[in-house]
């Protein structure tokens, strides 16, 4: 069994729903070491990713993404870092895009540099 997705939402002051998407055949598609498709979409995670394709090769500061992402600062650091650490809740299509170089810096990995040419 494996979690391939997860969402959080704040539905009450004091209550949290988290919807998990399993596959129970806990066969992953790929290895945990493979790098996903990449960004997609327009969720923050997906515009962080975007704005290190463009600095590339240059890492970008936590204020930087802050700034060029907009919206909630806090939602961008936790971003930052749930793209950095792959943590579980982070969609498959950006596993191994980021690494954080030095706190609050981040950069693509050299596996995703390696996509972007293919």
């Amino acid at each position: 069994m494996e979690v391939t997705d997860a969402h959080a939402e704040h539905i009450g002051p004091t209550t949290i729903r988290v919807t998990l998407l399993v596959d129970l055949t806990g066969q992953s598609q790929r290895g945990h070491s493979d790098i996903g498709e990449g960004p997609t979409g327009r969720a923050v995670p997906d515009k962080i990713v975007k704005y290190l394709i463009e600095r590339d090769p240059e890492p970008a500061t936590l204020r930087d993404i802050q700034h060029a992402i907009g919206g909630n600062a806090g939602t961008a650091s936790r971003q930052a870092w749930t793209l950095a650490t792959n943590a579980p809740d982070l969609q498959l299509r950006l596993r191994g895009w980021v690494r954080r170089v030095d706190r609050g810096l981040y950069q693509l990995t050299p596996a995703a540099r390696a996509r972007l040419k293919e």
